[in-house]
């Protein structure tokens, strides 16, 4: 059975990837800085290793050691915030630290003779290079590129699937009140993907060995705005009243109410990144299902709590 490394396998991408290569009969090891979780989604079938990065450019030990034998490697691994988040425990990582690991990781890879590595960046990388989230994606991926390592590079902008974030919360947000603000002006879009149509589509092209660089969204494309309205109308009965603010004012206003939820709304790389159209995509899908079909398959329950994170733990 072919062997695969999958970063952050209780994750919330990272999980259904590992669930999907031991679907197809793989074993699946895990580079992790999170003790396995109690309630353990593979019943001890994910290898868990500590994921361990060297502080200076040389090649953690235990990096080697984790990689060896493996096939393939899933690198799942990033930050999300620019600076430190609400509610941040432990060590932070920036952005510049996080490619500085994720090369790492990858020229361990390298080292170790894994045939291919599957990256997951963002779309449009390449269009934001003074934003720190998406310069930083950009980077990881020419390196990988540079490496010459058979790779696929893949290019998702948010997730949609069983205990997602970001939609819930759209939805959670939209039961509540009447009011919706974003950063105007509003014409930026967003095209979503099935969490489990991405981690798919990751192990067929895990098992491929063309280089390839695609984006990874779903069949519908919305106006972020008009996906607001849309769910307010499909689980309340009423469209929210999108309220257009200027960028810099939306800042403080989603730090207060990160404030009051315990959580960072949006960073101000994700608000520039919405209002810049980095998360559309003029591709054809990766994914099937579309995001349509599923609120109304679960509308009931789609943002019935405020979810910080999938699984209720914080886990990479």
């Amino acid at each position: 059975m072919t062997l695969s490394l999958v970063t952050g396998a209780w994750s919330y991408l990272g999980r259904s990837i590992a669930s999907e290569l031991l679907a197809r009969g793989g074993r699946v090891r895990t580079l992790t800085s999170r003790c396995r979780p109690e309630a353990d989604p593979f019943n001890g079938a994910v290898d868990s290793w500590p994921l361990q990065f060297a502080a200076s450019s040389e090649t953690a030990p235990g990096l080697l050691d984790a990689l060896a034998g493996v096939d393939t490697l899933y690198n799942t691994y990033w930050v999300r915030h620019d600076r430190p988040p609400r509610g941040q425990r432990g060590t932070w990582i920036a952005h510049p630290e996080a490619v500085r690991r994720s090369c790492q990781l990858i020229d361990a890879a390298k080292m170790a003779g894994v045939r291919r590595v599957v990256q997951f960046t963002h779309t449009r990388t390449d269009l934001a290079p003074d934003l720190p989230y998406f310069a930083g994606k950009a980077a990881v991926e020419r390196h990988l590129r540079d490496s010459g390592l058979s790779h696929a590079i893949l290019r998702p902008n948010s997730l949609f699937g069983h205990r997602d974030i970001i939609i819930n919360n759209v939805a959670w947000a939209v039961r509540r009140y009447p009011v919706f603000p974003l950063p105007g002006p509003l014409g930026y879009r967003v095209r979503p993907i099935h969490v489990d149509d991405l981690a798919a589509a990751a192990c067929d092209l895990g098992a491929d060995s063309r280089n390839v660089t695609r984006d990874a969204c779903g069949p519908e494309q919305y106006v972020f705005a008009d996906l607001v309205r849309w769910l307010g109308r499909t689980l309340t009965g009423r469209a929210p009243i999108v309220l257009p603010l200027p960028p810099r004012l939306c800042q403080p206003l989603f730090q207060a109410t990160g404030w009051v939820l315990g959580d960072t709304i949006l960073s101000w790389s994700e608000i520039k990144g919405l209002v810049l159209d980095l998360l559309s995509s003029d591709e054809e899908p990766l994914g099937s299902r579309a995001l349509s079909d599923w609120v109304h398959e679960h509308r009931e329950e789609l943002g019935r709590e405020f979810r910080l994170y999938p699984y209720g733990l914080q886990q990479r």
